[in-house]
């Protein structure tokens, strides 16, 4: 597959960089870390103007029309950032599904968010079982349903005003996706802890009513748009933490040149060298795959097992070049104030997401083996 960006790829990727490029001073970051929304507000905005919140949204929803591939490319530039903001839940997992599924009435609230005006998230990891396979239910009830159960690690849900909640239809194997108001009657948070400073909480659905003008597509092709989010999702992560990677990559390389020890640079150390060499191949491997898989789901290929090896990679991959970046640097790479902290939290972080390495072995086993 050629990989080679186009013209319109490369300005797209350059304007995402140049706003980035602005805001992503550690102690600029740090404060919108601990701010109230959690992520650089300022930032959103700009892409908002700039209409990067709608790349992959259809030209008719106020969007530019463009693709999958598109988006995971921007994504990439913000890892490389590391900016905080709700790209992924809200531009991926919330919006991509509505576009995809929505009746006409569903797809006009993607146009808010693209105006930078309204924040959609998506509860889809649960404790104890695989985002493959909710427990969570839904039980009809009226001319709607009722959904039961607690959804865990849903980023940035006190400040979005809806979220995307994958469900199982009560007594029978279908999924069924909702659409929430996150100010719903029956819905109460809780705060998590996340290694990176993201905003995570526990949500619980006790008897919340959602009307059937909520549920996305029918219960007959739940499962569908589940793989659909998921899938996107996890290839939007890749794309996101291979940018972070490379970041680490280059700041580590740039730290075995300046620093120096005996009189010499640290890098012409053959054991630095080496780990430093294994780790470009970790980071080679993260971006191949996140860009096999992109390219295949953004041609309308539905590629379970492409998905599955771009979210191994993320893991494992990204755990090698956390931990290489980390032990190179040696002491300072605790240091708060340092950036290669935080590329190190966000890796980690990533690699527990919805699933990690093993579960993720163990699903594309299965498919092989099938």
């Amino acid at each position: 597959m050629d990989f080679s960006l186009s013209e319109a790829q490369t300005d797209l990727v350059g304007l995402a960089g140049t706003i980035l490029g602005d805001r992503s001073d550690i102690h600029l970051i740090k404060e919108n870390e601990l701010g109230a929304d959690g992520f650089d507000r300022q930032c959103w905005n700009a892409f908002a103007e700039a209409g990067l919140l709608g790349i992959a949204v259809p030209e008719s929803l106020g969007g530019l029309g463009l693709g999958f591939l598109d988006l995971c490319l921007v994504l990439r530039e913000v890892g490389k950032h590391v900016v905080p903001m709700p790209v992924v839940p809200c531009l991926v997992s919330a919006t991509m599904p509505c576009v995809r599924f929505g009746t006409p009435e569903q797809r006009e609230f993607v146009r808010p968010i693209l105006a930078g005006d309204f924040i959609g998230t998506a509860a889809l990891s649960e404790y104890d079982c695989e985002a493959h396979d909710p427990h969570v239910t839904a039980t009809p009830a009226g001319d709607g349903y009722r959904i039961d159960g607690v959804k865990t690690t849903v980023p940035f849900a006190d400040i979005a005003s809806g979220m995307l909640v994958s469900t199982r239809v009560a007594g029978t194997d279908q999924i069924a996706m909702f659409y929430v108001g996150t100010d719903a009657p029956g819905i109460t948070m809780e705060r998590q802890s996340g290694q990176n400073y993201e905003h995570l909480f526990e949500v619980t659905f006790s008897g919340a009513e959602v009307s059937s003008f909520g549920l996305l597509g029918t219960p007959e092709n739940g499962r569908e748009i589940l793989d659909y989010t998921l899938a996107r999702t996890m290839v939007a992560m890749s794309a996101l933490i291979g940018g972070v990677c490379d970041s680490a990559m280059k700041l580590t390389a740039q730290y075995t040149v300046d620093r120096k020890q005996f009189e010499r640079q640290i890098g012409t150390f053959q054991a630095v060298s080496q780990r430093m060499a294994d780790a470009y191949i970790n980071n080679q491997a993260i971006e191949l795959t996140m860009l096999q898989a992109a390219t295949h789901l953004d041609e309308g290929r539905e590629v379970p097992e492409e998905v599955a090896t771009a979210k191994y990679w993320t893991c494992e991959g990204g755990n090698h070049i956390g931990h290489t970046a980390l032990h190179i640097h040696g002491g300072i790479s605790i240091d708060l104030d340092y950036p290669i902290h935080r590329h190190f939290l966000w890796i980690k972080q990533a690699e527990f997401t919805l699933g990690s390495s093993t579960p993720t072995l163990r699903r594309l086993g299965a498919m092989l083996a099938g």
